[in-house]
């Protein structure tokens, strides 16, 4: 008897010790084929694993007003950040909520100081009809954070200035070309360009070899949006010239037939996201496929967006250029 009772033990040690190796790697799910949330049952023992609820949907001051525990640590406060069951959010100031999305984003919650400290509590994780989208929708959270890292630091510091150190220099990353032609996917639509440097006036110029389609003057401002609507022909290959009042740049990009741009996986109508996160957690998935072939056309996607806090914010990263250590090919199922 207490030969078995002492192998048990033992595999129980062995169990434990593999889940926890296998969390860390990431591939959990693979060891023992359960959801990540759920709960692993070891002899009488209920091992809790961590439970997702939500994220953080929106909040109006900066990170340091706000304070989030998990158990005897602190996570930081940032948009779509992943809420656990458990959480503790608290609201050090008066003026500034913060909006949760919770139970998969079925549960909207406003913290404010009143109801401070809010601890999220097991009724508010995923459900289980929820799994297959929250398994899609968890990793573009984390895109989206590593993509708009920049731009965030930026803002919190109130030290920065929205846009890039100032430069002599006329750039347009977004046009750089540095691994490959620019995309955009054929069709008629409006363009949208952003650049940094330089001196105002702008002007900026669009040539499909020698037909000019688009010439804007006068520009005060480091930014494009057409109301023109523009046909781009698949296959062709056009020019965008860019002059400042000092300094110019050249680019341009390539048009292809929108069968070559990655299908978005598909997210259920039930779903019920809005239409605003829909569209920003696409782009997101876009921009990571194919290591960054997509972004000019990503860029196109989310820059109308322009009463949405996430969406501006990876606009602004896109046009000031990502960081290729942040690409990878995830692969059309990433």
């Amino acid at each position: 008897m207490m030969k078995k009772i002492g192998v048990g033990i033992l595999l129980s040690g062995w169990l434990l010790t593999t889940h926890a190796i296998a969390q860390d790697a990431g591939w959990a799910n693979q060891v023992d084929n359960k959801p990540e949330n759920s709960q692993q049952e070891l002899g009488d023992e209920t091992v809790p694993v961590a439970l997702d609820a939500g994220w953080i949907n929106h909040f109006d001051g900066t990170a340091d007003n706000y304070q989030i525990k998990r158990g005897d640590k602190t996570v930081p406060v940032a948009l779509f950040t992943v809420l656990q069951v458990g959480d503790e959010i608290s609201v050090n100031h008066m003026q500034h909520p913060i909006e949760l999305s919770l139970r998969g984003g079925t549960q909207p919650v406003v913290v404010t100081h009143k109801n401070s400290p809010f601890v999220v509590e097991r009724d508010s994780q995923v459900p289980a009809e929820r799994d297959k989208l929250w398994t899609w929708i968890k990793p573009r959270f984390s895109d989206w954070q590593k993509l708009t890292q920049s731009v965030r630091s930026a803002e919190d510091s109130e030290a920065v200035d929205k846009q890039p150190k100032k430069t002599p220099k006329l750039i347009m990353p977004l046009l750089e070309n540095v691994k490959g032609p620019a995309r955009l996917v054929a069709g008629k639509r409006p363009l949208h360009l952003q650049w940094y440097g330089g001196e105002s006036p702008y002007g900026v110029v669009v040539y499909q070899r020698r037909n000019r389609l688009l010439n804007e003057s006068n520009l005060l401002v480091q930014a494009l949006d057409t109301k023109k609507i523009i046909t781009f022909k698949a296959r062709k290959s056009y020019r965008v010239m860019l002059f400042g009042a000092k300094g110019q740049f050249m680019g341009g990009f390539r048009v292809v037939d929108p069968k070559r741009m990655p299908s978005y996986p598909e997210v259920s109508p039930d779903a019920n996201l809005p239409d605003d996160l829909r569209l920003t957690l696409q782009v997101t998935w876009l921009v990571m496929q194919e290591k960054g072939r997509w972004i000019f056309e990503a860029y196109q996607q989310v820059a109308p967006l322009t009463n949405y806090r996430p969406a501006q914010l990876l606009k602004e990263a896109l046009a000031r250029g990502v960081d290729r250590k942040i690409l990878r090919d995830r692969g059309i199922r990433g």
